[in-house]
């Protein structure tokens, strides 16, 4: 009889964790089935209301953006706050905060005097440059188009027809009877509205300045709320993601914008030495054009060196020819040789890498997309890469133990 029972009793607990293995499948399938309703039903109503969203998504944005500059202006001073920080050493800075207060101002203070001397000496440079090319175009026209004549054998009709043509009162009237319709009131209203988004602009980067010196002077609390927000409404294994893709990104945006600038000033210094060199004219304003304009990754110095010879190309052919020549050769240098050291080495991607990156992003979002494009396919290629080393990792694992089974 107590045999009986305790067979019995077995039976019952072994029905019960049955029924209960049962329920619990079915709560997963139905917690499934909801996450997918819940999938079609979000993407039925995006589609639907795809201008609704897009507005609310608009409004937003609008409402966040002086978060969004903040974070971006807190994010390209912190790496010189961290570089100044590694060199504050001694009694003075043994405290933290008047260490952080002191860093971040200066590095403000570096920020705003490159705005400063850009602003002031290199574009007022590039106006006047501008303006005597506009002088000294129709000549250094006509010059071109004789020299293709005499050593191309162009055609001197074709010659004297361009020479002819220029731009009458009537084709100015067409071109810009538009304009001349447009009535005073909305003129008026076309420049209220500029100011306005100038305005709108200029307050929300101030109020990203406070931002950004709050973000900085508090990183470490910041980073730490966000770990324990992480932690405790995300499951460890997706937290632990998260944290590993927001340290390589930030990792790879952080030295891969270090070295595109280093790699910029190397390349503006050597072009002004060359040019000086050489006594070339302008060799300071076409180096710092060169500099900025080689932000852009592998391709946009060439638009600074486009610049240079259109300066030197109105007081001399030859010497536009020089720089050319002097530019392609310092250009060459910087990509086979300063270029994959500084930025390649710094991001750890394949050279062809970079250059579908550019291509790609540049397709997408133009200027800005060739610039960010290298850092996020960087970010990808650094994921997949862990990821194919923890998936190999795992199969040496499962052979190791299958090894001594047999």
């Amino acid at each position: 009889e107590i045999g009986v029972r305790l067979v019995g009793s077995e039976m019952c607990i072994r029905d019960r964790q049955e029924r209960d293995q049962v329920k619990t499948m079915i709560k997963e399938r139905d917690k499934t089935l909801l996450k997918g309703v819940f999938l079609i039903v979000f993407f039925y109503v995006l589609v639907e209301h795809f201008n609704i969203v897009k507005s609310v998504l608009l409004t937003c944005y609008r409402a966040i953006s002086p978060l969004i500059y903040g974070m971006a202006i807190a994010f390209i001073v912190n790496l010189i706050v961290v570089k100044l920080e590694e060199h504050m050493k001694g009694r003075i800075f043994e405290n933290q905060a008047f260490k952080r207060t002191t860093s971040i101002i200066i590095s403000f203070l570096i920020v705003i005097g490159i705005i400063t001397i850009v602003c002031f000496n290199v574009i007022p440079g590039i106006v006047d440059s501008v303006k005597e090319i506009t002088k000294q175009a129709p000549q250094a026209f006509d010059t071109v188009l004789t020299f293709l004549e005499k050593n191309f054998g162009v055609s001197s009709d074709i010659v004297k027809e361009i020479q002819n043509f220029r731009l009458d009162e009537n084709m100015l009237d067409n071109m810009f009877g538009l304009m001349k319709n447009q009535s005073v009131i909305q003129a008026l209203k076309a420049s209220g509205s500029a100011v306005g988004s100038v305005v709108s602009v200029v307050t929300k980067l101030f109020i990203g300045l406070f931002f950004a010196f709050y973000i900085l002077a508090k990183k470490e609390s910041i980073n730490a709320y966000i770990h324990r927000l992480m932690e405790t409404y995300f499951p460890k294994k997706i937290a632990d993601g998260l944290e590993n893709f927001g340290h390589i990104t930030y990792e790879t945006y952080a030295n891969f914008i270090s070295g595109q600038c280093l790699d910029a000033v190397i390349l503006g210094c050597l072009v002004t030495i060359g040019m000086g060199i050489l006594q070339l004219s302008y060799p300071i304003l076409v180096g710092v054009v060169v500099a900025v304009t080689a932000l852009i990754p592998i391709v946009g110095a060439f638009f600074g060196g486009t610049v240079g010879v259109f300066l030197l190309i109105m007081e001399s052919p030859v010497k536009a020819l020089t720089f050319l020549i002097l530019f392609l050769v310092l250009q060459q240098i910087d990509n086979r040789l300063i270029y994959p050291h500084i930025v390649g080495n710094a991001i750890g991607i394949p050279s062809i890498l970079i250059f579908a990156a550019i291509i790609i992003g540049g397709e997408f979002s133009g200027v800005i997309g060739m610039f960010f494009g290298i850092p996020f396919t960087a970010v990808i290629y650094t994921l997949l890469e862990q990821d194919m080393e923890r998936r190999k990792q795992k199969r040496e694992e499962k052979e190791e133990e299958i090894k001594p089974a047999n």
